[in-house]
């Protein structure tokens, strides 16, 4: 599984890592610190550079570009295989208002930070199962 993690956190990436890491089917890590970098990395995965994730972890609050404005940029997008990507949202945010925007931009998955193992395995068994 190849795995884009976004989030302004150093800490946070590096828990999110290790747990996605612990589950032994992780490939590949990229990493952004808001949406911004992460559509640039998004771009050199247009470009063939990088494999297309399988995985986006996503933060809300970011500086630069939130996980908000990352999402409706992302939705905008135009790319191979752009509908197998599955975002997941992974923020401090426990807000009503955050998790009923989250999803009404059509995210179907919304985790409180710290992450927890097996949040992250039965959303990746129920999203990846053959």
């Amino acid at each position: 599984m190849k795995i884009l993690l976004v989030d302004d956190s150093e800490i946070d990436t590096l828990i999110n890592e290790r747990v996605l890491s612990s589950l032994g089917l992780v490939k590949k890590f990229h990493k952004a610190s808001n949406g911004k970098e992460a559509l640039k990395i998004l771009d050199q995965y247009k470009e063939g550079v990088h494999e297309v994730p399988d995985i986006i972890l996503l933060d809300l609050n970011m500086p630069v570009m939130d996980g908000f404005q990352f999402i409706e940029t992302f939705q905008r997008l135009d790319f191979p295989n752009k509908e197998r990507i599955r975002i997941i949202i992974v923020t401090s945010s426990s807000s009503r208002t955050d998790k009923d925007r989250v999803k009404d931009l059509g995210i179907r998955h919304y985790l409180t930070k710290p992450l927890d193992i097996e949040a992250v395995k039965s959303i990746i068994l129920d999203e990846f199962r053959s």
